[in-house]
């Protein structure tokens, strides 16, 4: 029997659902939890092209900022009809009420996919209850928590032995370059690497910060994508990209949407499907 879901708008954001079948297509729900890099621009923008490609699709996208402002995220009961949510968050304070269908979707073992600043999407003071979250959501969920990004663009290549892994389907690396900084991360056991980025830092020597002590040199190279088993059972796609201007880039692009797509085991679009990129407006 065919069931009509019916176009929603919550929080100011469309619910775009499609005429489906007892098979449906897989359920991508994109949560914005920061204003940091514009993902309340980029995300609407991955979604309409998940879309297009065949995902239902629902954006978590709140008219402000929920880093910064204690109404936080409403609406992410939605995670309970996720088949993989994308995360797209950084240091936020969630109430537990809202941060319990967080948890609840990563400990189900759904598909996670981890957009940039999400390995430190979260910033409990010290003697909050929640504290730990800090460091295990990046750490236990995604496969490695932030601990520092160094400056200027970041030089992209592949990493050694991966050039058939789906998700590099139709990437070309020649060339490429990304806006973002690269961030050092603490690979956990079993990642496997698939695009390494190279950057530079201001900073040598000893540095410490909130995230530990680091000894940086001013070339360095670092992960940048990979994909993980977490300990919930999760398929994890996780990635540094996400720069506004990432999304200007086919490699960039294409490279994130494989990443949805191998998370819920389906097969990635063709090296010669069109993936769309998104134009930044002139200021």
């Amino acid at each position: 029997m065919l069931k009509f879901f019916c176009g929603l708008v919550l929080f100011g954001v469309v619910y775009c659902y499609g005429l489906v079948e007892a098979a449906q297509p897989p359920h991508a729900v994109l949560v914005v939890g920061t204003h940091h890099y514009s993902p309340q621009l980029t995300m609407p923008f991955l979604a309409t092209e998940l879309q297009r490609l065949g995902f239902r699709t629902t954006v978590i996208n709140p008219a402000w900022d929920p880093e910064k402002d204690k109404r936080g995220l409403p609406g992410l009961e939605v995670l309970k009809d996720a088949d993989v949510g994308i995360f797209f968050m950084r240091f936020l304070q969630l109430e537990d009420d809202q941060r319990a269908h967080i948890t609840e979707f990563i400990e189900s073992g759904k598909a996670v996919v981890g957009l940039r600043t999400s390995t430190h999407a979260f910033n409990y003071p010290k003697d909050h209850l929640r504290h730990a979250l800090n460091h295990d959501f990046g750490q236990k969920v995604l496969g490695s928590p932030y601990l520092i990004h160094l400056a200027g663009k970041t030089q992209v290549k592949l990493a050694p032995k991966v050039e058939d892994h789906p998700i590099l389907t139709g990437v070309d690396t020649a060339g490429w370059e990304s806006s973002g900084t690269l961030y050092l991360i603490d690979a956990q056991p079993g990642i496997r690497p698939l695009l390494l980025g190279t950057g530079r830092s201001k900073r040598i020597g000893t540095v410490t910060n909130q995230f530990g002590v680091h000894e940086l040199d001013q070339t360095m190279s670092a992960p940048i994508a990979w994909t993980w088993k977490n300990l919930y059972g999760s398929r994890v796609f996780t990635t540094s990209l996400g720069h506004e201007k990432d999304f200007t880039n086919q490699n960039s692009v294409r490279v994130i949407i494989n990443g949805v797509f191998w998370s819920v085991n389906q097969p990635v679009p063709l090296s010669e499907t069109v993936i769309q990129t998104r134009a930044i407006p002139l200021k």
